[in-house]
């Protein structure tokens, strides 16, 4: 897997996922065990990811934060991870053991309401929640009947089985977050909180057409400099680099998993010109779209 680092973090395209994946794997939805949840969850990483990891904790326990805030991981945990959040692994234990599905955010966009804003506005909220032993077993059942569908190679519509059991789990998964995200849990969330999710509603919705932070501060009533001094207090990084660093993740995947020209590729991400997207891409990866893409 190649993932590029930097100082701080590491940034994961869901693309190269699938270099070290089954040939059976389905675009932009993969299934794996503790094995690809190795490289995520170990002693000391930090990482943004452009996809969402879904995940049951099987065993063990991890400490880790996510946008900023601690969470525990434990045996009957539940995470997803939504793209471009900063996710910091404090420790974790030798015997930590997951189930993962990771998927794009295109797949679950593609998904009828409630689950495109209610999964993303839950999963941003809550993250990591502990399961009672009944919900553990049904999603569980959920898990293991997805992953024979999955596998099941001589079916002609196995993908499109896959993911409408994808969509009938994020349905289950949403039932439960109802139980723990209601009215009253958005009003008890402290301010800055609230400000950090609401941004992340909105970035996640908007970042392919709206790449200058006054945007978002305008949507939320804020001044810029309020707004990013917000963000970055709570997830350790500023507006203009959330805005940038998910733009990035962006065209490495389209780069990767599509054929699109530089111009197609600029023109869907609302670059004023070729000329502009490159030199973005340039000084946030010091190398060119092409050099990138000649890398597979």
């Amino acid at each position: 897997m190649r993932n590029k680092s930097t100082a701080k973090f590491e940034s994961i395209d869901i693309g190269d996922l699938f270099e070290t994946g089954k040939p059976r794997s389905i675009k932009n939805f993969y299934m794996t065990d503790y094995g690809t949840g190795r490289h995520f969850f170990r002693n000391g990483s930090s990482f943004i990811f452009n996809g969402f990891a879904i995940s049951l904790c099987l065993s063990g326990i991890c400490s880790m934060k996510v946008g900023g805030r601690h969470y525990d991981v434990t045996a009957g945990s539940f995470i997803i991870l939504s793209p471009n959040l900063l996710v910091e692994i404090v420790g974790v234990s030798d015997d930590f053991n997951l189930r993962n599905i990771i998927v794009s955010l295109d797949v679950i966009l593609e998904f009828p309401s409630p689950v495109d804003i209610n999964i993303m506005n839950s999963s941003l909220r809550n993250p990591v929640i502990a399961l009672s032993d009944v919900q553990m077993r049904h999603l569980t059942e959920y898990y293991d009947f997805l992953g024979k569908q999955y596998e099941e190679t001589g079916n002609a519509y196995r993908e499109e089985i896959s993911k409408t059991l994808l969509y009938a789990l994020m349905l289950e998964i949403c039932n439960i977050y109802r139980g723990i995200s209601g009215e009253n849990a958005q009003v008890a969330r402290p301010k800055p909180e609230k400000l950090t999710d609401d941004f992340f509603l909105l970035l996640n919705r908007y970042y392919k057409t709206e790449h200058n932070a006054g945007f978002y501060a305008d949507k939320l009533n804020r001044t810029p400099k309020y707004l990013s001094t917000a963000i970055k207090k709570l997830s350790g990084r500023s507006v203009s680099d959330w805005i940038n660093s998910t733009l990035v993740s962006e065209i490495k995947l389209l780069l990767k998993v599509t054929d699109k020209t530089i111009l197609e590729i600029s023109e869907e991400l609302n670059f004023s010109s070729p000329s502009v997207f490159v030199q973005f891409f340039r000084r946030n990866t010091g190398i060119t779209p092409l050099q990138y893409r000649k890398q597979f």
